[in-house]
């Protein structure tokens, strides 16, 4: 590859031209937290719940 000429080559992510797929950059708490914790020993209000392990 070094000895190739690649001056003025635009850097491609795919070899058909097209756009990048891109989402909308929103905060949100994903609307699953139930989901997310349903599996934890411990769980309240969203959080889990973990021992105290320092004094």
């Amino acid at each position: 590859m070094s000895e190739v000429n690649v001056d003025g080559v635009e850097p491609m992510t795919s070899v058909t031209p097209m756009d990048m797929k891109k989402r909308h950059d929103v905060v949100n708490d994903g609307e699953i937290a139930d989901v997310v914790v349903a599996n934890a020993p411990a769980a309240e209000d969203h959080f889990f719940m973990v021992p105290k392990v320092v004094e």
